[in-house]
């Protein structure tokens, strides 16, 4: 044991001098938000990036700043804003070295910065015409020009996102279409966006039709679930595009897009399960809508149709598990007692298991083998 001793010291006095290095060292670069010093805290539980202003007060004696812990990931987003691109930049030439940069990481804080940078951006046209050339451009490496296309993509801008289609259409090969598609269905904007997405949903280039139909389903709002319903109908596909996980079955509905769903799930066609599940996607106003419209039904045979898969698409919310009680105890539709049912089980087990997971966490422990004799 006393030989242990010198040896644990020597570890204590190696691990504060790792953590004071570690705080005085910063990540290579510079930040968007100017006078923000970036301290990597580990916690335990998985803290994001703690970005704080450095207080000269709190300069220890050898000039490095103090270690401060965000409470949590509310205050640290309060604390972190980053600036949009439009505040950042006052050229092209200084977004598009940005961009550049940002590519050679995939720096996603980039793109949050580029994402509809708005109309009143004076060098906007200048950085996206260069940003158009080099993503298109056949000597542009493909990581770098997969970020370009996703900048492209979530410009809020129709001639860039027109740019992209024409991109999938004359790739020379699956795989450089795939990376145009990929950045495509990212796509972000207004609803003449969302409309001239629609119309792409009936091309026969399957990459691109199947790239449009992801990028509206990702609007979520009402345009684009008429535009989807048309689609579907049109083609005569029960499963909605549901198969490889877009179309109407696994968007999220804005609130003004409900009614056109809960239409959709009254017509007791072989697209209503679709419309069942995107309500249900849309948290605990969807599940009262489908509730009610089980309560109400007059074939209670065919309503197990509209139910397949849809366990799948609902997500616990506050004040759900009362609700779903009151459904148990009182309803007299056998198929809302039996989903209600299932919801609650569904809930329970994932809870069940979470406290197991939690259970089985041990804080890491730090062992220092016997030297040998």
């Amino acid at each position: 044991m006393k030989k242990l001793i010198p040896l644990l010291i020597i570890a204590i006095v190696i691990g504060g001098l790792w953590l004071f290095a570690s705080e005085r060292r910063g990540p290579a670069g510079t930040l968007a938000n100017a006078g923000v010093t970036p301290t990597s805290v580990s916690t335990g539980q998985g803290d994001a990036l703690a970005l704080k202003p450095v207080d000269p007060a709190s300069v220890n004696g050898a000039g490095g700043p103090s270690l401060v812990l965000p409470k949590n990931a509310e205050d640290l987003e309060q604390e972190v804003q980053l600036k949009s691109a439009v505040e950042s930049y006052d050229s092209a030439e200084a977004a598009l070295a940005a961009v550049l940069k940002g590519a050679k990481e995939y720096d996603d804080s980039i793109l949050e910065q580029f994402t509809q940078p708005g109309e009143d951006c004076t060098w906007c046209p200048e950085f996206y015409n260069s940003v158009r050339d080099m993503a298109t451009n056949s000597n542009t490496p493909q990581d770098q020009k997969s970020y370009l296309a996703e900048i492209l993509a979530i410009s809020g801008r129709l001639d860039n996102v027109e740019t992209l289609t024409e991109a999938i259409k004359n790739a020379k090969s699956p795989e450089e279409a795939d990376v145009y598609a990929s950045a495509l269905e990212l796509t972000v904007g207004k609803e003449d966006i969302t409309r001239y997405l629609g119309n792409q949903m009936s091309v026969t280039n399957e990459s691109l039709r199947e790239a449009a139909v992801a990028a509206v389903t990702n609007q979520g709002n009402r345009l684009a679930v008429e535009l989807l319903i048309k689609n579907t109908v049109e083609r005569g596909d029960p499963d909605g595009y549901y198969g490889v996980g877009i179309g109407i079955g696994e968007l999220i509905p804005t609130e003004d897009a409900m009614p056109l769903l809960h239409e959709m799930v009254q017509k007791r066609d072989e697209y209503s399960h679709l419309g069942v599940k995107a309500l249900l996607n849309g948290g605990m106003e969807g599940l009262r809508v489908v509730f009610d419209e089980l309560e109400n039904s007059k074939d209670p045979e065919a309503d197990k149709k509209l139910l397949k898969d849809a366990i799948d698409h609902v997500n616990f919310e506050d004040g759900m598990e009362e609700y779903l009680k009151q459904k148990i105890e009182s309803s007299k539709q056998q198929n809302v007692i039996d989903f209600a049912k299932q919801i609650k089980d569904e809930f329970n087990q994932a809870s069940e298991q979470f406290g197991q997971e939690e259970e089985g966490e041990e804080e890491p422990k730090m062992t220092m083998a016997e030297p040998a004799q």
